[in-house]
């Protein structure tokens, strides 16, 4: 059981801090694979039976935890459009997580990769990967140094608040970024500092109708930093306050077309156990963004994070998230999207190696310098059967519809998905 979350955090100098505002929320992820990132490893959706739990294989002083995906599936909108186009697809996720075995400090290093190819209109096809390495070494049993970093080179999915409405493939784009973090407690009190460096470069798209669609003015360099300071109610709860300061520059965008802003956010909130079957972390705060461009708006509001979780029985674990934040725009006349998503989520261990999990979403983006505003909906049903420590199958079922207000930067549209696969663990 992960008790303590508050101690727990500082041994490994973590630091929840919010995203850069041009990050793009996408991933090489299987969507087989129900593994959420819960504050108890004891609970539904958290908890893996020792008999269907695969071993890492030992590489010296290194444990490796291969495996590989592979996913068949239909989509009847495969652009995302109003005049759907449905297709089938087939999808490899090859990973490779490895991590020291030490009691003191760690490293780690993942890979994962993501092949998609589809039956028809082959312009769909995509290779994503993400490399990812990362340490922690201990000052004391208080005290820690974290460092990560991470390349990937990743694709938008069609019609979202950043894609390019006529483009003949989907945007694909490069981030490269860099973290590090300590933590130092001083009794009841923590000091959290954290820097963080994130690079963005995307590529040109062709155009359906001919010609192509220059993508280097979304490109940004963003430097960033954050000071937390914690206070421990307890050995489960902990209150907080942050402060935190984003300089994001345009690396290759014309002058009428840069988006440099300066980006300031103070919250505070609660980390912790709030009780024995309700965990998570909830802030709420101010935060204003000034573009150097006067055509773009700058913005000055309320923000917010929560992510709370709730066990309701040892079957049955439902969990909360929510959060405000910017994404980076497509559309050379809007300077960032502010985008709120919420999302409830359900997991179900009927049996020791069955689990269920139900997903269902809600984001509103506003474009800020016009008036187009979409609501993104999303509804996803998720199975996963162990069939013994190196080989489980899984099924999907999903529904995506956006709404779109405004002028018609974004397309909408309504999509349905369906697949079947196996993931294999050496």
């Amino acid at each position: 059981m992960k008790r303590g979350l508050v101690k727990l955090a500082l041994s490994s100098g973590a630091a929840v801090m919010p995203t850069f505002a041009c990050a793009q929320s996408v991933g090489v992820g299987s969507v087989i694979v129900i593994e959420p990132d819960l504050d108890r490893n004891d609970v539904a959706g958290g908890r893996l039976e020792p008999d269907y739990s695969p071993r890492p294989v030992v590489v010296g002083a290194l444990l490796a935890e291969p495996s590989v995906s592979m996913v068949g599936g239909f989509q009847t909108n495969l652009f995302n459009r109003p005049d759907a186009q449905a297709a089938a697809s087939a999808t490899v996720n090859p990973a490779l997580k490895l991590r020291t075995n030490a009691s003191r400090h760690e490293l780690r290093f993942s890979a994962m990769g993501a092949l998609r190819r589809y039956s028809r209109y082959t312009t769909e096809n995509s290779e994503q990967y993400t490399l990812e390495a990362g340490g922690r070494f201990d000052l004391g049993p208080r005290q820690a140094i974290r460092l990560s970093a991470q390349y990937a080179q990743l694709i938008e999915p069609r019609s979202s608040v950043g894609s390019v409405p006529d483009a003949a493939e989907p945007v694909s784009f490069r981030r490269l970024s860099a973290d590090v973090g300590a933590g130092f407690a001083f009794g009841a009190f923590r000091v959290v500092p954290r820097l963080q460096y994130e690079q963005l470069d995307y590529n040109a798209v062709d155009r359906a109708g001919g010609g192509s669609a220059d993508q280097s003015f979304r490109d940004t360099r963003t430097v960033g930093g954050e000071l937390r300071l914690e206070y421990e109610f307890s050995g489960l709860l902990s209150g907080f306050a942050a402060a935190s300061y984003d300089d994001v520059a345009s690396t290759s965008a014309p002058a009428a077309l840069q988006r440099d802003s300066r980006d300031y956010t103070v919250v505070a909130g609660l980390r912790g156990e709030l009780s024995p079957v309700i965990s998570g972390e909830a802030s709420i705060g101010y935060r204003s963004r000034d573009y150097d461009q006067p055509a773009y708006r700058d913005f000055s509001g309320v923000t917010f994070r929560a992510d709370l979780q709730w066990y309701v029985t040892p079957l049955l674990t439902l969990r909360a998230q929510a959060r405000r934040d910017f994404r980076n725009s497509g559309a050379r006349t809007v300077g960032g999207i502010l985008t709120d998503t919420i999302t409830l989520s359900a997991y179900y261990d009927p049996l020791r190696n069955l689990r269920l999990a139900l997903d269902a979403g809600l984001e509103r983006g506003d474009f800020g310098d016009v008036d187009t505003r979409t609501w993104r909906k999303s509804f996803r049903l998720r199975a996963q059967y162990r069939v013994n420590r190196s080989l489980s199958i899984g099924a999907y079922l999903g529904v995506l519809r956006q709404d779109v207000s405004g002028a018609p930067l974004v397309n909408p549209f309504t999509s349905f998905s369906a697949g079947l696969g196996v993931t294999i663990t050496p």
